[in-house]
């Protein structure tokens, strides 16, 4: 057992969660919580800590561990509460692979790609992952300028939905954008300023939805490679959606004339 917050596992952990640079290093980052630790595919999953308290309701964990061929380590219930900020931590941390792929990866039939330009929020690319993860897109692209996909916070919200959705991060958006339109996907931008709304436009073919940061929307650079800038219709006062809604709605419009329209 683990005792010590002064243990080197302990503290690389902690450097984990704290820093992008020991992540992006080291190759791994950090899942907290039971539900998020069995979504970790068997490929990925380096080690899991579980704390005594954990233990003590689930007996059979190590078994199944063992079964699973898992590495595990027990450690006390103040190193969980020293590696996470959750009120109520549930005792069991996960240490993750980072996994690659390429955006070939990405053309499936029809595709949806989501393609993200400086997104900073935590929460709203959290919400884009689950969203996609739900609507079935075809992945993500998500620019230098975004939040670290790897941030505890981001992880936390995606609710197991980072291991389905295929997601690329760190990406000159510039490049990907031209190369998708060689490959016939039409990108469109969001924009107030669009030409058309969602509720009018034709998105039933491959396409990319461009969304930009949350206080300062696309850059003008990448908003002139789109096909097209389009827009949500507001009836109400408020000037803007919050991000992650904002490409919720679109990711749903594009599912519902897809699958449900008549």
């Amino acid at each position: 057992m683990i005792t010590s917050i002064q243990n080197p596992k302990v503290k690389k952990i902690a450097q984990l969660l704290k820093q992008s640079k020991a992540r992006k290093k080291e190759g791994l980052f950090v899942v907290e919580g039971k539900k998020m630790v069995n979504e970790i595919p068997a490929d990925q999953l380096k080690e899991i800590l579980i704390s005594e308290s954990f233990l003590a309701k689930e007996e059979t964990y190590i078994q199944q561990a063992k079964e699973k061929q898992i590495s595990l380590e027990i450690v006390t219930d103040s190193i969980i509460k020293h590696l996470t900020d959750a009120v109520t931590p549930q005792g069991i941390i996960g240490l993750v692979k980072m996994t690659s792929t390429t955006l070939d990866k990405l053309l499936t039939d029809n595709p949806l790609i989501i393609i993200l330009e400086n997104i900073q929020d935590p929460g709203n690319l959290g919400t884009i992952i689950r969203t996609a993860d739900a609507a079935g897109a075809s992945g993500i692209l998500l620019s230098t300028g975004c939040v670290d996909l790897y941030n505890p916070k981001v992880v936390r919200s995606t609710m197991g939905s980072l291991f389905r959705v295929p997601i690329l991060k760190d990406r000159n958006i510039a490049n990907d954008i031209t190369y998708l339109q060689s490959q016939d996907i039409h990108i469109l931008a969001t924009h107030l300023q669009g030409s058309q709304n969602i509720y009018t436009c034709d998105l039933t073919k491959g396409l990319g939805i461009l969304v930009g940061n949350e206080g300062n929307g696309l850059t003008d650079q990448t908003t002139a490679l789109a096909n097209q800038c389009i827009l949500i219709p507001m009836i109400g006062n408020a000037e803007s959606l919050n991000a992650g809604i904002a490409t919720s709605i679109i990711i749903y419009e594009t599912l519902r004339q897809r699958k449900f329209s008549t």
